[in-house]
């Protein structure tokens, strides 16, 4: 054959069976590929394959999961509690959650620094005036740390409330919450110092916020001591609210306690405590108090029986969170300790967990609290000398 009819020949299109295709069937190949291109919604070939890159997301959702399950051998009780923390809380920082899980400063930040390499959890440090020092990191969870908590709650990552981490570092509302958690820390190192103390419960403000958002605390905290247990709201106030907007917030919880019993008993009641920056604050907080109480025409014993405390940060920080710093409003006494306010029967309560103490207390159990799933057992290589 000469060399133009073979190049010829070879031009020509095949079949699907594989032999060179003449005349209709050479034609109608070529109508198909004149028309779009290979793509989303092509006429040639028939779209019958998957997407555009969803096989690639099925492979990195692949890969997210085989990394977590390699992340679940590596993180022990204590871990899931740091990343459990967080997704509560939102935004921590080292000190704190030193209070929450460790003793040594040092095994915190080692520790955090693991998970942060794991990439369960981020960090950033919040500005500061100048020379005030470096303050402490503060951290959040991450996507992936998010992923492992859906999977140690069992549902699934959509399920639980997470903010982007965008939004933490520049928050006008980060002092407030970091101030929250302060407070409640120290209540936590004030525990481990006490015999008989135990901070047994802490709550978030999405915990504990009514229905209609009248009452907002911004936690809430159940305190055990020997001489009960004490409840209490937190109000943590930076002075930066108006007077109508704290008369308002005021009048929330008069309502609250109105409604508590029929017969306006407010016993069992949880006391109400609000901190506020310095003391000249008590005096306007103290006022709109009395402006809401005239607005809602409260009878004069529910008044003088609203367990509304304040107390300044000044003296908070000399005196400590037991200390003789909180004022009963409606009252005006002396100052009293949160042992001396009003407290529900401890016997109602078990103090079984106490925050700050589960995985640090020297117990039989704590060892197994922060050991990774993955380690052996320890058990020991001869019997006991005296075993029978």
């Amino acid at each position: 054959m000469r060399p133009r009819a073979f190049a010829r020949a070879r031009a020509r299109p095949r079949e699907p069976g594989g032999f060179r295709a003449n005349g209709a069937w050479a034609a109608r190949e070529r109508r198909v590929r004149g028309r779009k291109a290979a793509g989303h919604g092509a006429v040639w070939p028939k779209a019958t394959h998957r997407r555009r890159g969803e096989g690639c997301a099925q492979n990195m959702v692949r890969a997210e999961s085989n990394d977590l399950r390699a992340c679940a051998w590596i993180l022990d009780e204590r871990d899931h509690a740091i990343l459990l923390s967080l997704l509560e809380h939102k935004v921590l920082s080292t000190d704190q959650i030193k209070s929450l899980y460790f003793r040594s400063l040092r095994r915190t930040q080692h520790r955090l620094k693991e998970l942060r390499d794991l990439g369960l959890i981020a960090s950033f440090t919040p500005r500061r005036g100048f020379g005030e020092g470096r303050p402490p990191d503060c951290l959040f969870l991450t996507k992936a740390g998010l992923s492992a908590c859906a999977e140690v709650k069992g549902v699934r990552a959509s399920d639980l409330p997470w903010i982007p981490d965008e939004g933490y570092r520049g928050s006008q509302n980060l002092a407030h919450r970091l101030g929250v958690n302060a407070f409640l820390c120290a209540l936590i190192e004030a525990s481990r110092a006490n015999e008989g103390h135990c901070l047994v419960t802490w709550r978030p403000e999405h915990w504990v916020r009514t229905k209609a958002a009248e009452v907002k605390p911004d936690g809430f905290g159940r305190y055990l001591h020997p001489g009960g247990a004490c409840e209490f709201y937190l109000e943590y106030d930076r002075g930066t609210e108006a007077f109508g907007a704290l008369s308002r917030k005021l009048e929330g919880y008069l309502r609250l306690a109105a409604g508590w019993t029929e017969e306006q008993d407010l016993s069992g009641f949880p006391n109400l405590l609000l901190i506020v920056p310095e003391g000249v604050r008590e005096g306007e907080v103290g006022s709109a108090l009395h402006h809401a109480i005239g607005r809602l025409h409260v009878r004069a014993s529910l008044a003088t029986s609203f367990p509304l405390y304040v107390a300044s940060e000044d003296q908070l920080s000399e005196l400590g969170v037991l200390g003789p710093v909180w004022r009963h409003l409606a009252t005006d006494g002396d100052r009293l300790s949160l042992l001396d306010l009003p407290a529900r029967p401890g016997e109602l309560y078990r103090a079984t967990r106490c925050l700050g103490r589960y995985f640090t207390d020297a117990d039989g159990d704590r060892w197994r609290r922060i050991s990774p799933v993955s380690s052996t057992p320890r058990f020991p290589a001869l019997p006991p000398r005296h075993a029978p």
